[in-house]
């Protein structure tokens, strides 16, 4: 109407405070987004937890010395009135998010000064292993008219759809419901179990109803892994931190529900939301990259000492790895939180050497803390070498005498271990000649020969996996290089074992071990098995630590050990 003037109610953009960078102690500054998923991976006592306490100490007490992040940057948006239209009078004082803070001037000035650390939880979360286990333990009950609800539960016991949302998603990880009871009294209790069906006539408030839920179990009454799980959930999923910190959120859970944990954190985080994340679970991590999201950041750390040397993986670099078939469906992400990861062949070297490895250890003395893993062959070994490197994750690769025999597997292992291809060229050109010019052990006609005494002797309708290594035992044996594979370096004499010794150092300083008896059957010569039957009855029946014909192994498992 003419003449009438409108009173329109002034909307606010919520206040709220962020991380814009993070300076560490090893010199790396790194800058995140307001929606960034930020995970920190790394080997025991690395200092990934610290990084979080570091954050949170930033913004609780700013005179706290921080360890590992030593600087921050913060970022604050919105507008003031937001914060001050949250401030309550009780009896002559100013609460602000329930917190006493004696008058709203003060938030102002805080805010102005960016020094939050008298109102810091209202914007950073810290979710430690320990308040992740009473986060769902009933709430106090309130006024739902006048007060303003604090904690999780409170907040669920407004918003139906946030508890049938939260609901959901536990049910994916236990199969059972989370039911929050609204008519218990003076607490606010949390159920889990199958909802109770609501008969004619009855409502979430009946008696009837409400005697049905009260017999199903509390949260707070269950295993850990069940509360941590929840507690997480409520946290995240109803709280308005801009900030929130998780130390090892996989702790308590088994390894399909921490996969399912990140993948729900990734999935259904709100935008404008950061998440710092500590976590030492290879299944937690590959739960976030499952959900294929642009916001992920992982960073490695390594200490040396008293620095803790900081690797970052961008969102695209992930993408790449991620795509790899390798990666997505091996244990080789386990390597993000070992001190060092060795890539074999195949998994009867890994557990050849893994076994070599625990005999030297055997008298109490500590473990090295390594990854033994598989890549399925010569030829990708080069995509997991790239892979571990990017991540700053200290890699070994070892594999047969025979990777020589192929120049161009040979050249791309050697340049993804950082070796300049001129720098062994010459050397190799050296070996590789010197096995041509050998006499193989069969020429055509005996490898022809031998193949069908093989399939004459066994005459087998179908050709079975014995025949079939027999086969490829006889062509192997057209080829020198198949000798060099039984006897190794000492197949080579003069400038050749010259060479080759120079080569197999070069290698070494940069990670690669080429197997020096040829393969890794040739460590243990009284055995004529091949494979698993060789690796089982090496393991089973032979005394690794003492036997002098695994001198050798002992010896070349050491050489792994300094590196």
């Amino acid at each position: 109407m003419k003449g009438v003037k409108e009173n329109k109610k002034k909307v606010y953009i919520e206040a709220k405070v962020y991380i814009d960078e993070i300076t560490f102690n090893d010199g790396n500054k790194f800058h995140f987004d307001n929606s960034d998923i930020v995970v920190f991976t790394g080997p025991n006592n690395s200092g990934k937890s610290q990084v979080l306490r570091d954050i949170n100490n930033f913004f609780s007490n700013n005179r706290v010395t921080r360890i590992v992040a030593t600087d921050i940057e913060s970022n604050f948006v919105g507008d003031l009135e937001s914060l001050e239209n949250k401030c309550i009078n009780k009896g002559g004082r100013d609460y602000f998010d329930g917190i006493d803070i004696y008058s709203k001037d003060y938030i102002k000035s805080w805010w102005e000064d960016k020094n939050i650390s008298r109102i810091h939880q209202h914007f950073v979360n810290h979710l430690t292993t320990e308040s992740r286990l009473k986060a769902a333990d009933p709430a106090n009950g309130f006024d739902v008219v006048n007060d303003t609800p604090q904690a999780s539960l409170q907040k669920l016991y407004i918003d139906d759809k946030k508890e049938s949302d939260l609901s959901m998603l536990f049910n994916k990880a236990f199969g059972l419901d989370m039911i929050v009871n609204r008519c218990a009294g003076i607490n606010i209790p949390l159920h889990i179990g199958h909802t109770p069906p609501k008969e004619a006539g009855e409502d979430r408030a009946s008696a009837s109803y409400l005697k049905k839920l009260n017999l199903l179990p509390q949260i707070q009454t269950q295993g850990d892994g069940m509360r941590s799980f929840a507690g997480i959930l409520l946290n995240i999923f109803t709280s308005n931190h801009s900030i929130t910190l998780i130390d090892e959120p996989e702790a308590f859970l088994h390894p399909p529900q921490a996969r399912l944990l990140g993948k729900m954190i990734a999935h259904n985080t709100p935008t404008k939301r950061q998440i710092f994340i500590s976590t030492h679970s290879e299944d937690f991590l590959k739960g976030l990259l499952d959900a294929d999201i642009k916001n992920v950041k992982i960073i490695r750390i390594n200490r040396i000492e008293k620095i803790n040397h900081m690797n970052i993986l961008n969102n695209e670099d992930i993408s790449r790895l991620w795509e790899d078939s390798i990666l997505r469906y091996s244990n080789i992400l386990s390597g993000l939180f070992h001190s060092k990861v060795v890539i074999c062949e195949s998994d009867t070297d890994c557990r050849f050497y893994q076994a070599i490895t625990n005999s030297i250890h055997d008298d109490n003395s500590i473990s090295p803390d390594i990854l033994f893993t598989h890549c399925g062959g010569k030829q990708r070994l080069k995509v997991v070498i790239r892979a571990l490197k990017s991540l700053n994750v200290k890699t070994v690769a070892i594999t047969d005498i025979d990777v020589l025999n192929d120049k161009n597997t040979f050249k791309d292992i050697a340049e993804a271990c950082g070796i300049n291809w001129d720098d062994i060229e010459k050397k190799w050109k050296i070996i590789d000649l010197y096995v041509k010019e050998q006499r193989a052990q069969l020429d055509t006609e005996d490898v022809k020969k031998g193949i069908k005494d093989i399939l004459e002797q066994y005459n087998e309708p179908q050709i079975s996996k014995d025949i079939a290594y027999m086969i490829k035992n006889v062509i192997k044996q057209s080829s020198a290089w198949s000798k060099v594979k039984e006897t190794g370096k000492s197949f080579l004499v003069g400038e050749a074992y010259k060479s080759f010794n120079e080569l197999y150092d070069k290698c070494k300083t940069n990670g690669l071990l080429i197997v020096p008896v040829g393969e890794l059957e040739c460590f243990y010569k009284p055995d004529s098995n091949h494979g698993v039957k060789w690796v089982n009855n090496v393991l089973e029946t032979v005394n690794l630590k003492d036997d002098p014909e695994l001198t050798q192994a002992r010896s070349f498992i050491n050489e792994l050990l300094s590196m």
